[in-house]
């Protein structure tokens, strides 16, 4: 069986992996808009495809994929989720898999004012969170919330736009300025679709939680039925990402995977991050795909591109328990281009 991971930018280690899993007996395809990244080279087979949002996308993937006889799709990006959710009629019709969520997972998982309310009407604790700069004001000015307030993209990932405010001034500055660099970035592929459909804006701002944060990867199997969830300490962030981190066992954390994987009904890996603030156990966001956290899970021997591979095969995932106490951290190793990336 041959996999394809579509938007698979700079994820190269996920490829590794992916191949690991096929053992041989099948290739890892990769599909990419820009060739020039680490994913993209390290594939057996790569192709460049034109943006998310081109008409064409979905079409090139599936003509990839028949090409190619691919048997599992599998994003590695936020923006693609909601096209390759739509599109999942189309592979299966020509035999392919998706390991893609619903529609409705996907929106909420993007959409991080729906995140919250989400977490809000299934009992999860999360930040307190406004969508507009008075609200959020007339919050601080009433005494229900203390400084410091994070400000972020309604849609975001990789921390992209994510500022802290300390004060009513740097509120309205960074505010401002978090809405003016959406406006200059593929974040607004994800937001077009819903903001003139509720009337609310494309920037939110939240509760700052201080504690330890830790980072969960939730594996449901494609009946979306939990499988294993895998708890890590985050020890060191870069750009939104995961630098440094250790697997522990938290017993609550664990069960609080469980509980959000049955409640979401996700397909696959979720990437969740949460506060622990004493007894509190805050959810503050969550992607339904790898995140850049997943290696740490992988190192411990939470095998979840395997279990993924096994479902693809009509095989019962074999739950990945991860080592307890492994730390690690990630490694920047150059690689040298192929001939052909120069004349790219």
């Amino acid at each position: 069986m041959n996999i394809l991971l579509s938007c698979v930018g700079r994820r190269g280690y996920l490829v590794d992996y992916f191949r690991e899993a096929l053992a041989g007996q099948g290739r890892v395809i990769a599909a990419n808009s820009d060739p020039l990244t680490d994913g993209m080279w390290r594939a057996d087979r790569a192709y460049e495809v034109p943006g998310v949002n081109d008409p064409g996308y979905i079409d090139a993937l599936l003509d990839i994929a028949e090409k190619e006889k691919v048997g599992l799709v599998v994003s590695l990006f936020d923006i693609d989720l909601p096209f390759l959710s739509a599109a999942r009629k189309r592979f299966a019709e020509r035999g392919i898999q998706v390991a893609v969520s619903d529609e409705a997972v996907v929106d909420i998982a993007n959409d991080k004012w729906r995140t919250q309310i989400f977490l809000q009407e299934h009992g999860f604790d999360g930040p307190r969170t406004w969508a507009s700069l008075s609200s959020a004001l007339e919050a601080v000015d009433a005494g229900e919330v203390r400084w410091p307030l994070f400000i972020k993209p309604r849609w975001g990932m990789g921390s992209i736009g994510v500022q802290m405010a300390r004060d009513a001034d740097e509120l309205r500055f960074f505010h401002e300025h978090t809405r003016r660099g959406i406006a200059r970035s593929y974040l607004t592929l994800m937001e077009e679709r819903v903001i003139e459909k509720d009337g609310r804006g494309d920037v939110l701002i939240q509760e700052g939680i201080s504690g330890q944060e830790y980072g969960l990867d939730v594996f449901n199997d494609f009946k979306r039925h939990h499988v294993v969830t895998t708890v890590k300490r985050k020890v060191r962030m870069r750009s939104g990402e995961t630098d440094v981190a250790e697997v522990v066992d938290m017993p609550e954390l664990t069960r609080l995977g469980e509980r959000l994987g049955r409640q979401l009904g996700h397909v696959g890996n979720l990437d969740v991050d949460v506060m622990v603030s004493g007894d509190r156990l805050a959810v503050i966001e969550f992607n339904a795909r790898f995140g850049g956290g997943y290696p740490f899970s992988h190192l411990a021997g939470a095998n979840y591109p395997e279990m993924l591979v096994r479902l693809a095969q009509g095989q019962s995932p074999v739950p990945c328990v991860a080592r307890v106490g492994t730390f690690g951290l990630k490694a920047l190793v150059p690689m040298q281009a192929p001939e052909s990336a120069r004349n790219t």
